[in-house]
């Protein structure tokens, strides 16, 4: 089973951290897409883009470690949600004028969400159980 310290190692407290910057780069994002402000939109959502990446590449890792029951479905979770990042981000290079309504679609529909409570519910509960 799972040890209620997994969330202490080193790769928990990395992860927790990751998590956290990733939802906070998640939502200056999405405040800059309010704004309009289109260069700041696609700044802000490559920096989240790479801290997704490195986050969902950790979380996955640390997933192999301990047992989980939904991991391949939260695996299949990560993999959509990077499809979806690249296709928006394409059609963001494409069109500039959709920019912030195409981000903040992507960030408000799938990608936050699933931070907030999949992720966030999964460290959680990893932290609880005991061996």
């Amino acid at each position: 089973m799972i040890c209620s310290n997994a969330l202490s190692s080193p790769n928990g407290l990395l992860l927790q951290a990751t998590i956290r910057r990733l939802e906070d780069l998640g939502l200056q994002t999405l405040r800059a897409t309010s704004t309009g402000d289109a260069e700041a939109a696609i700044t802000l959502f490559a920096q989240f883009t790479d801290c997704m990446y490195r986050s969902f590449a950790l979380e996955e890792r640390w997933l192999n470690t301990w047992f989980s029951p939904d991991r391949d479905a939260h695996v299949r979770e990560h993999t959509h949600l990077i499809e979806l990042t690249v296709e928006h981000y394409m059609s963001v290079m494409t069109d500039d004028r959709l920019t912030c309504a195409s981000i903040r679609r992507a960030l408000e529909g799938a990608i936050l969400p699933h931070i907030v409570t999949r992720d966030r519910a999964l460290l959680q509960h990893h932290h609880t159980v005991a061996p």
